[in-house]
């Protein structure tokens, strides 16, 4: 208040000189037009409604307030327009229309209007032309924002004379002339004008136009000199900047400048963020050491703030070599950051064991707390505590950081002994010692993390946490969701968002993002793109990270052209530098379209030479590739030479992923003993086996389809559930929407299906439900498979609604369609989830001849949104056959299978290489403005034994290509060889009509073509119809004029079959008598 107050009284001083208080701009030698009557308008009088807003340089937070206007009957027109500039002035930047309001102050400058109206006018203008700057204009093009900006300096040159000098005006009249000097790009200028504005003696809180200044300058170097100027800027005036961004901005009344601060923070963050060679300023030659010094800590601030702490550990690596200093206070925040993801861990401990401390070290010890706690090693980080509460009382960071190991380390007993110890209850019923949010959630998330049900649990805290008059935040409902996510348990995580909603808490980018990787895991790009859609619509601003989730969701669902889009989107808009987890994603979708062992590798030379380190997960990544190529001696020497020389700095660990992958591709290849030394190399490292693990063990004796190898794989099985849950070694994958117990008795489900034993899998399943689990989509699935390859169709029929009620609750996902959105909308979630169960199905009806089931079904399921793969549409045309239908049967090859085959190949060929938005949808879209045909579907990434194979064929396809070479025109563009590949992988084979589609359809054609016509299975016995020939004429002659192109897809089979088969045979395969 004392601030404002002042403020008032140094501008009504400063009206009270003279002609000051009005400006008329000055004009050649005219008579004077005489002056117009208007009344006392609020524009004129020196009152303190617009001065209030001259704290924060009248920002829009706090706009001026209404003033009572005459009444319109008694306004003339000058009147009318001072009263429209007025209402003009208050409106938000965003709403302000440039070339009007500029118009309006040209007809209304002549009434000497005060210089606080024409300053707020200025400072409104100009803002609303910044707000309109943050697209960088295509090549040559002109934004029109040219013209605002001379407009700006024009009239602020006019008032140069009519300001006083080195006073709040002259000041506040500089920084506009620096904002708007930026926006012509004239940075010298920008820059004088603000250093002459630092030089006006005022308090610090009164410089917030100056913070903007710099902040429009930044913007400006980054929009037409790139980041790399704009980062020397930085570096070049560090002294003045530093000030404003390190300054300590406490309490409401300063709230106009911290806003101001916050976001030359963010910009400058983002700017050295978005640096890909932060060495070049730590070696600046015409920078002195602590200007180096200075920079470097900032790189490392701004890197571990923009989580990209591996890039940040560079920097921090980089500054040792050169002899630069890293205060103590910089590598604590890169080891916090480096804490915040697994993979990055253990350089987290190895920087934090390396730091320099003292015996009785108290900052030390704290960090240690939260950074073992993290690791969810109790022995270590009870040490640090202990060590800590000797030295002092714990504070409440270091209590919230013990609950959150002993959640991390799955022991909520302990978790809740802990909160209970700190903070129990008193007389009156309360909590003592004041639990805050941090308690709460580490308490909550310790819960949420066990398997099974913790509702009532964590139902139990929440409300724990009302009685202490605490008010769940978003960071306790982020906690909760990313532990139910993390456990794959969708519908928890789902009630948590509703939670959310009802508690007037929007989810943020976080949960967003946290949301995304959870229907990744789950293979489901669709669902993935409509939660991405839901968040830009409640104003979300995507991240990397959130992109980068994206990205993954159309690697896992095979989606390969949206995991193009979704890096060229990145590439484009350069959200943020290129991270490794971009890089790591990219590679994944390599590996999982089956591309050859020599693509992959030279796209990991690649990352070994750029700024993005490979990690574990890079490396399981290579080994996974060469299993898939069958070159298991080259998988084996990628491990044993990481495991022999890790270099320091470089994120690479030992882990069960990659050591399970050389297993599985040792098994897969045959080689049990090798397969055995690893699994042993496993437990000598001290590595729990992960349900992963054990299941591809498991698989191998699947593979043998005997009953002898079934019956031990069951025992292996028997003898890991017997185990108490508190002493198991294996938990269930993070993610995964299968629990280990369901990893575990698959292999055995897929072994006594592939044998067609009914029973044992019957039996295998009631194992599975005695232990607490409920059978999955996968488990029935199998179990229907077996029925109809041993001909049970009422078992089929009895077990079908089953599976198509687990369908529906997996994919009835309301909360995801935005709610102005049609209430049809196709179901997001995985509205392919039955697609296998449905081709099962549908070929048991008709090989039963249930006819009229088939089309019950499919009608259903299309009425309920879920959609149909090429294997439903081929399971469909020899359903028809079957059914008599071969019109119709043709009709859903030409109709439905080729158009989706024409359109994937015309589809993939296309590739934008500057998306709008990173979603393929939004290409649907476009294509449908343009009258194009839909999306075609995705087809799912590949795994197993099928990777293998198609691996081993496009391998074929690709040798001698040019494009695959390394001097190849597109070196700089690891996307290039993915839209390459996705063009020509075996694997878009899938959208084509199958053979066994096409051999049905020629045993029907050739049937015909003898004067009959197909008779349904099941049909009543056959009688004479002296007409059949006729009519099989009739029908024959229909179909060659009306499915042209799936004529010629059958008699191109038929001309193969006649040159590879005898008579005899071609007449006992395609049924001619």
């Amino acid at each position: 208040m004392l601030l404002i107050v002042h403020t008032h009284l140094m501008m009504l001083d400063e009206l009270s000189q003279g002609e000051e208080g009005t400006w008329t701009k000055r004009r050649g030698k005219r008579p004077p037009k005489p002056r117009a009557r208007i009344a006392k308008s609020p524009l004129v009088q020196h009152n303190h409604t617009v001065q209030r807003r001259h704290v924060s340089f009248a920002m829009e937070s706090t706009p001026a307030p209404a003033t009572e206007l005459p009444a319109v009957s008694k306004l003339t027109k000058h009147e009318h327009r001072i009263q429209r500039f007025q209402r003009m002035i208050q409106l938000p930047r965003s709403e302000l229309d440039l070339q009007h309001a500029w118009g309006l102050y040209e007809k209304i400058e002549q009434y000497r209007l005060p210089i606080p109206t024409i300053m707020s006018f200025l400072e409104k203008y100009i803002s609303a032309v910044e707000l309109r700057y943050g697209v960088k204009p295509s090549g040559d093009s002109d934004d029109g924002l040219a013209g605002p900006a001379e407009n700006a300096l024009k009239v602020l040159d006019d008032l140069k004379l009519a300001i006083t000098p080195a006073s709040r005006f002259d000041q506040w009249r500089l920084c506009l002339l620096a904002r708007a000097l930026a926006l012509r790009g004239d940075y010298e200028g920008a820059t004088n004008a603000i250093d002459d504005a630092g030089k006006i003696e005022l308090p610090f809180l009164f410089k917030a136009g100056i913070v903007s200044a710099y902040d429009m300058i930044l913007t400006s170097l980054v929009r037409y000199e790139g980041n790399s100027r704009a980062m020397e800027f930085i570096g070049d005036h560090w002294e003045t900047l530093s000030k404003y961004m390190r300054y300590k901005i406490y309490g409401p009344s300063t709230a106009p400048f911290k806003r101001v601060v916050d976001s030359l923070k963010a910009t400058a963050t983002r700017i050295a963020a978005e640096i890909t060679e932060p060495s070049f300023f730590l070696e600046k030659e015409d920078w002195d050491k602590k200007r180096r010094e200075n920079v470097g800590c900032f790189f490392i601030q701004a890197l571990s703030n923009a989580n990209f702490s591996t890039e940040g550990c560079e920097v921090y690596s980089r500054m040792q070599r050169l002899n630069l200093n890293v205060p103590r206070q910089f590598q604590f925040m890169l080891i916090r950051s480096l804490a915040l993801r697994p993979a990055t861990m253990h350089s987290a401990i190895d920087m934090y064991q390396s730091t320099h401390h003292t015996q009785d070290d108290l900052l030390y010890e704290r960090l240690g707390v939260y950074l073992y706690a993290r690791q969810g090693d109790v022995e270590t980080f009870e040490g640090c505590f202990n060590r800590l509460k000797a030295m002092t009382s714990p504070i409440a960071e270091d209590i919230a950081s013990l609950i959150h190991g002993y959640a991390m380390a799955n022991d909520a007993q302990r978790a809740e002994e802990t909160f209970e110890e700190f903070f129990p209850y008193g007389a009156n019923g309360k909590r003592l010692n004041s639990p805050g949010i941090p308690h709460y959630a580490a308490v909550i998330n310790a819960h949420a993390r066990k398997e099974g049900n913790s509702q009532k649990e964590i139902s139990f805290w929440l409300t724990d946490l009302a009685k202490a008059d605490q008010v769940p935040n978003e960071y306790v409902f982020t906690i909760v969701l990313n532990a139910f996510a993390a456990a794959g348990d969708l519908d928890s995580t789902m009630n948590v968002l509703q939670e959310m909603r009802k508690a007037g808490i929007k989810p943020n980018v976080v949960t967003y993002t946290i949301v995304i990787t959870l229907l990744a895991h789950r293979k489901d790009p669709l669902g993935a793109e409509a939660v991405f859609k839901r968040a830009l619509k409640e104003g979300i601003v995507p991240d990397n990270r959130m992109i980068v989730a994206l990205m993954n969701a159309h690697v896992e669902g095979g989606s390969w052209k949206g995991v193009i889009r979704a890096y060229d989107y990145i590439m484009a808009a350069r959200v943020t530098a290129l991270s490794l987890e971009v890089y790591n994603t990219l590679m994944k979708a390599y590996v999982l379209i089956g591309a050859p062992f020599t693509v992959v590798y030279n796209f990991f030379q690649k990352l070994e030479r750029s700024k993005a380190k490979p990690d574990a997960y890079t490396y399981a990544l290579l080994v996974q590739s060469a299993c898939d190529a069958g070159l298991m001696s080259i998988a084996a020497d990628i491990y044993y030479d990481l495991k022999e020389s890790k270099k320091p700095g470089w994120n690479v660990d030992v882990n069960v992923f990659i050591l399970t992958i050389l297993m599985a591709g040792f098994l897969q290849h045959g080689d049990k003993v090798r397969a055995h030394g690893v699994y042993k190399e496993i437990t000598e490292l001290g590595i729990n086996p992960s349900p992963i693990t054990l299941r591809t063990i498991l698989e191998s004796y699947g593979h043998e389809m005997s009953k002898e190898s079934m019956e031990i794989a069951e025992e292996f099985v028997k003898s890991l559930v017997e185990v108490p849950e508190e002493e198991r070694t294996w938990k269930k994958p993070k993610y995964d929407s299968l629990s280990a117990l369901q990893h575990l008795y698959g292999p055995v489900l897929a072994g006594w299906s592939r044998m067609d034993l009914p029973e044992d899998v019957e039996r295998v399943i009631q194992d599975l439900q005695d232990s607490g689990e409920e059978p999955s989509i996968g488990n029935l699935t199998r179990l229907l498979d077996v029925y109809r390859r041993t001909f049970n169709i009422d078992a089929v029929m009895e077990i079908w609604p089953k599976i198509q009620e687990l369908g529906v609750k997996i994919t009835s996902r309301e909360w995801m369609l935005p709610q102005d959105g049609p209430p049809d909308s196709t179901r997001g979630i995985r509205g392919n989830v039955l697609c296998v169960p449905l081709s099962i199905y549908i070929d048991a009806l008709s090989a039963a001849g249930l006819h009229s089931e088939i089309a019950k079904i499919w009608k259903d399921l299309r009425s309920r949104g879920f959609s149909f793969d090429s294997h439903n549409w081929n399971h469909l045309s020899v359903a028809m056959v079957r059914a008599g239908e071969v019109e119709r049967a043709f009709e859903v090859v030409e109709r439905v299978i080729i158009p989706y085959q024409e359109l994937s190949i015309t589809y993939r060929r296309k590739r934008d290489s500057n998306p709008s938005s990173p979603l393929l949808s939004d290409v649907v879209k476009e294509s449908q403005e343009e009258d194009e045909e839909d999306e075609v579907p995705s087809v799912p990434a590949l795994r197993g034994h099928t990777r293998r194979g198609i691996a081993k064929q496009t391998a074929s396809k690709t040798e001698g290509l040019d494009v695959f070479k390394e001097d190849s025109d597109h070196s700089d563009d690891p996307a290039y060889h993915l839209h390459i590949l996705h063009q020509i992988s075996p694997s878009w084979s899938v959208w084509m009509a199958h053979k066994a589609t096409i051999s049905i359809l020629l045993m029907a054609l050739n049937r015909l073509r003898e004067g009959k016509l197909m008779r349904a299975i099941g049909a009543t016995t056959e009688h004479y119809d002296e007409d059949e020939p006729r009519k099989a004429r009739e029908v024959l002659q229909r179909i060659y004029e009306k499915y042209p192109k799936t004529v010629q897809l059958v008699l191109d089979l038929d001309d193969d079959q006649r040159q590879m088969l005898t008579t005899d045979k071609y007449n006992e395969l395609y049924n001619l008598t």
